[in-house]
This record gives structure tokens, sequence and C-alpha cells, in this order.
């Protein structure tokens, strides 16, 4: 008897624990509007940034001052977003803010960046492949080794073998101290692949802190302490070899700067910040779209959207735009008929497990009073004991346990009381 009631039990929380799950999920389905922000670019003609919806506004557009332009202006109003187009058609202006415009160099000069917080919880792999930066034949290929950041050095392993290649791991080692790292490495990043113009190596965190440039020169290792990690408590950072060879990537503060790594003239390192609002990389998506004038960054999360439209040169702010989420019929029911709400997976980072993807201290007067007709209900089936039990599970499921006590009969739970 005493296993039939535990095995009810286990039922009886799997059931609840489903219906909190499937039960929002269902209703969102049928009440729930996709939350989609417009797409956003900055218009160098215009100089503003403009709204380009063309599923609501389908023969417009519009600038954030809420003026509107026929949709067959969309090309010439954004020349450094459709210079394609417009050079296919013979339109594109021969110069725009004193600036030649070249195709080539406009192509090259074509920046596409998107962040996402799955990004940061995604486990990094505990290896690194460093490819030649100087090619004798012009074209990346795969080392043939790999390496380890190791407790007091760098180890690279042979792939074929699986063997420590000891001399090469004792001169990047060497050399790396030499210019002043601190072992062992924080973080490292890189980008991996021959599927690039050129190869820049890995930027490393040592353990003061500070970020170093590493990559491999004919064979021998190139370290050198960019001295950013003066100036910036990096969190996270995006190799981006990009054409033009302007920046190294984007560095991410842990106070939410955000901005780019530059190469200076002198061969130095700067970091030059974006002038927009703090960014949080647990929660915040990114877009960036930038010229040869104008970046346009957009900044997304589960509420709202903020746009920026920056100067290519200095990253200052010439406009920014901001726009909540439209609320739907989901979000003004969700908060009052679910306390909380189950999710098999999370939210910001993917992984499957039991998570509370909503909480609503707003619900609970509904399962209060819920709870209360269900104290009512069971009066003259249960003791004033099972009574109070019962509602406060309600009180504290509100739908989902009038769900599942729907499966599993009071008169059950009734006896397993008893016993």
């Amino acid at each position: 008897m005493k296993q039939k009631n535990t095995i009810y039990i286990v039922i009886l929380f799997v059931v609840m624990m489903c219906a909190s799950w499937t039960v929002p999920v269902l209703i969102k389905k049928m009440t729930d509007a996709p939350l989609g922000f417009p797409f956003m670019y900055y218009s160098s003609q215009l100089k503003e940034l403009c709204i380009i919806d063309f599923r609501e506004m389908k023969d417009s557009f519009a600038d954030i001052r809420g003026n509107f332009y026929p949709r067959t202006q969309y090309d010439s109003l954004l020349p450094l977003l459709n210079y394609r187009q417009l050079a296919v058609n013979g339109t594109m202006p021969d110069s725009i803010d004193g600036y030649a415009m070249d195709i080539k160099e406009l192509r090259t000069k074509q920046v596409m960046f998107r962040f996402r917080p799955v990004d940061v919880f995604t486990p990094q792999p505990k290896m690194g492949v460093l490819l030649e930066a100087m090619p004798k034949r012009g074209k990346l290929l795969l080392p043939g080794d790999y390496f380890r950041m190791e407790k007091d050095g760098i180890t690279f392993v042979d792939a074929e073998t699986n063997s420590v290649d000891s001399h090469k791991s004792k001169i990047f080692t060497d050399e790396m101290k030499k210019k002043g790292f601190s072992f062992p490495a924080k973080s490292y990043w890189g980008n991996p692949t021959t599927r690039k113009s050129y190869e820049e190596g890995y930027f490393c965190i040592d353990n003061n802190n500070e970020l170093f440039h590493l990559k491999m020169v004919n064979g021998r290792p190139f370290v050198k302490n960019t001295n950013i990690g003066s100036e910036l408590d990096i969190s996270w950072f995006v190799m981006s070899e990009v054409s033009d060879k302007r920046f190294y990537g984007y560095l991410f503060g842990r106070k939410g700067e955000m901005g780019l790594l530059e190469s200076t003239d002198d061969g130095g390192y700067r970091f030059l910040r974006m002038d927009i609002r703090p960014i949080d990389i647990e929660k915040d998506e990114i877009t960036i779209l930038g010229n040869i004038l104008y970046w346009t960054v957009k900044i997304t999360d589960f509420e709202s959207m903020d746009c920026y439209g920056l100067k290519s040169s200095d990253m200052s702010v010439l406009s920014s735009y901001r726009q909540d989420g439209k609320r739907g019929l989901w979000n003004e029911i969700s908060e009052y008929l679910f306390p909380v709400i189950i999710s098999p997976t999370s939210s910001v980072n993917g992984y499957i497990g039991l998570y509370v993807s909503s909480f609503s201290p707003k619900a609970f007067i509904v399962s209060f009073v819920l709870s209360f007709l269900v104290f009512l209900f069971v009066k003259k089936r249960l003791s004033l004991q099972k009574q109070i039990a019962v509602s406060i599970l309600i009180l504290f499921t509100g739908f989902s346990g009038i769900i599942a006590f729907m499966f599993m009969p009071y008169d059950r739970f009734d006896k397993t009381i008893n016993n």
C-alpha cells in the first residue's frame, strides 16, 4: 500500500509538471503573435534610421520621424545597402558625403555580424588550431596539429599520431612567457577555419586579465600584448577577420561595453567603443549591418528593440530608435492564468532541463479564487485537512493543478492521505 501511495504522489507530481508546460504552450500557440521587429537601416541620403517592414507597409517605408516614402524610392534612398541593384540600373551616385563610390570598395567595406546569447553558453572546445598567417602559396592550410592551453604553457599535439610536439610547444611557450603572458590562460578566441581570406590567429586572456595576440608567422610565434586589458574588463570576444583588415573583432566588457578591437597605424591595438546602450551578453541579440560610411546596430531582447545609426569612422551615434514589443493576447492572459510556467528547455542557453520560464505574482489572484472554489467543491468529499492540502496545491499550480486532479481523482488522493 505504501508503494502505491508513493507511485500516486510521483505520478501526480509528474502530471502537474507536464501540465505546467503543455497547457501554457497550447494556449500560447492559439493566442500568441510572433514578436517580430522591423528591418532597420541608416539612410545615407535621409541621414536618419529607416523602418523597412513591407509586411505592414506594402507600398512604402518610413523613417523614425514618421515620414513615409514610396517603395519605388527604396533603392535610391538606401544606396549603400542596394548598391548592386543601383549599379545594374546605372543609377548609383558617383559620390556620397564626399566619398567616391567604388563598387569594389563598397563590397570590401560591407560588414554583417550577428551575436546571439546562446553563443556564450555553447561549450567552447578545449583546443585550437593555429594556421600559418603567411602561407607560401597564399592559401590557408590546416597545420596538421592542434594546441591546448595548459596550466604552465601551450602544448601542440600532432593530429595524426596524437603525440605532443615538444619542440614546437617549447618555442611558443617560451615566447609567450618572454612577452609577459601569465599562464594559465583564462579564455582564448579564434576562427579556426581555412574558409577565410587571411589568418590572424587567436586573442588570449592571460591569468592577469591582459589580452594577448597570438599567431604563427613563418612557423614562428608572434605574441603581442594589446594592452586592452588595462582599460576594459573583457567578458567576451568574437573574432572577425573582415576583408579590409580594419579590425580584428568585437569586444564585450563586463560593464556592458561593446566595441571594435582595431589595429593602429603603428602596429598597436585600440578599443573603439560603440556609442550604444550597455549590452547584456546573456540576454541581448545583436545584428550589425555596416558600410563604408555608416553602421546600423540593432539590439533586441525579449521585450524591446534598440537601434542605432553610427558613424563608421569613430562609432559615434547619429540616430537612435527604440521600439517596445507588442503585447498580444497571450501576454495579457498568461500573467493571470499561470503562476508558474515550466519549460524543458532554456530560452537563453537552449539547454535541456527543468526551467521556470515564467513566474507571475498576478496569477496568484486567480489561483486563490480557484483554490477557494475547489475547497468548497471538495468540502463534502474530503476532511478539512485534505481540503487544505488540495487547495494549497491548486493555489501554487493554478489550472495545471486542476488538470492534474482531473487525471488523478480526489478519492485516490483521499486514500493516499489516510494511509
